[in-house]
């Protein structure tokens, strides 16, 4: 006989998750929060996969600052 899978309480992963993130963020100014946030990012698995597939710049190609791509 096959085991009943549990059922997912999303609420309380998404209450577990906040709890996490404003125990890590308790205390910080803007800019360690960001980086904070930044680190935590690069360590789920999504964020891996999006890394990898990201094509790289050509290393002569200089990148604006302030200047954003419209989102439209």
């Amino acid at each position: 006989m096959t085991k009943k899978p549990e059922r997912l309480d999303c609420i309380d992963v998404k209450r577990r998750a906040q709890r996490k993130l404003a125990k890590a963020l308790a205390g910080k100014t803007p800019e360690e929060q960001v980086e904070t946030l930044r680190r935590m990012a690069a360590q789920t698995p999504l964020w891996k996969t999006l890394e990898r597939a990201r094509p790289e710049r050509p290393r002569n190609t200089v990148r604006t600052p302030g200047k954003r791509r419209s989102t439209g």
